[in-house]
């Protein structure tokens, strides 16, 4: 499969007969022309959010359809999202609750988790590859906030996460934070301790590519550095 972090949480991932969008997230005309012409018009598509807040979630989203028809989209998305659908346009949409496995079509299975934020988390095979997309679902362990309620979004984090224990996952798409400072690794951390995966793509940095690149470097995810990728493209 072909990995593109495309900006912020959003990714493309190409298989042969089907191309995955998650979160997708253009920001300016510039960005939205240069996303569309990666996705091929030729491959069935899925089309992935994770909750409503408005860096995961755009409503051009819906007008994919008319852009490629001949990629019949079929839309994942979380449940309140669905009722945005336009009702003249009869898409394909499954509107997910957390929690719950869905058959979309042969060879492809969605698991949904809950979120220490908003919405869910994707956890999708894809003939037999697997791929976790963690939406907002991480440890928000904020400095100055009251160390109870840190620790609260650790324990919750743990216990959603509980549901890919013994799961071999290929590509792992995890948060991290700069703004958190020091402590915005904590759910990679997290996630690579009670799950793991082969290959750790952070994502919700928005333009702070650097700073979390250096965060990734800290001294609490090194067991794991090796497996941590900043590509913007490559190839699993």
């Amino acid at each position: 499969m072909r990995v593109t972090h495309l900006y912020h949480s959003g990714f493309l991932i190409e298989f042969k007969q089907r191309t995955l969008l998650f979160d997708w997230y253009p920001i300016s005309h510039e960005m939205l022309a240069h996303d569309l012409e990666l996705i091929r018009p030729d491959r069935k598509l899925y089309v992935f959010v994770s909750h409503a807040h408005a860096d995961h979630y755009v409503p051009v989203i819906w007008q994919l359809a008319e852009h490629f028809p001949g990629c019949e989209p079929t839309y994942i998305v979380d449940a309140p999202i669905s009722h945005n659908a336009p009702p003249e346009l009869d898409l394909d949409v499954v509107a997910c609750e957390p929690e719950q496995i869905y058959e979309i079509d042969e060879g492809m299975e969605v698991t949904t988790l809950n979120s220490t934020d908003e919405g869910l988390a994707f956890c999708v095979n894809v003939d037999g590859r697997t791929i976790y997309h963690a939406g907002d679902l991480s440890v928000w362990w904020w400095p100055e906030r009251d160390r109870k309620l840190n620790e609260f979004s650790e324990a919750q984090c743990s216990y959603f996460l509980e549901v890919l224990e013994g799961k071999h996952i290929e590509l792992a798409l995890l948060p991290i934070t700069p703004r958190a400072g020091a402590e915005g690794d904590r759910g990679i951390e997290l996630f690579m301790k009670q799950v793991g995966a082969d290959v750790v793509v952070p994502m919700h940095y928005r333009d702070m590519r650097a700073e979390a690149m250096a965060l990734a470097d800290s001294a609490r995810l090194a067991p794991w550095r090796s497996r941590i990728c900043f590509d913007e493209q490559f190839e699993l």
